[in-house]
């Protein structure tokens, strides 16, 4: 029974963790392509605007699972010594 716990308590815990990363994604993001991308605001997104928007969310996206990987990897070499 304990360990049903645990392993329920640690499954809540990653989905805690998973959905911190993605908002953290998101915010990112949003930061970093809104000031690459918007030159101009207004009221509507122009094309190239929204073609920019959608290769810099791609883009940083494909980095950050670059980086997550590489960390995840790195931490269970590290562990597994």
């Amino acid at each position: 029974m304990a360990s049903d716990k645990a392993q329920a308590l640690m499954e809540q815990i990653r989905k805690e963790v998973a959905m911190q990363n993605f908002q953290e994604l998101l915010t990112q993001i949003n930061k970093k392509c809104y000031s690459k991308c918007i030159v101009k605001p207004g009221t509507k997104l122009d094309s190239s605007e929204q073609t920019c928007l959608q290769r810099c969310s791609d883009r940083y996206q494909e980095s950050w699972n670059v980086v997550s990987n590489a960390y995840l990897r790195r931490a269970q070499k590290e562990n597994a010594l």
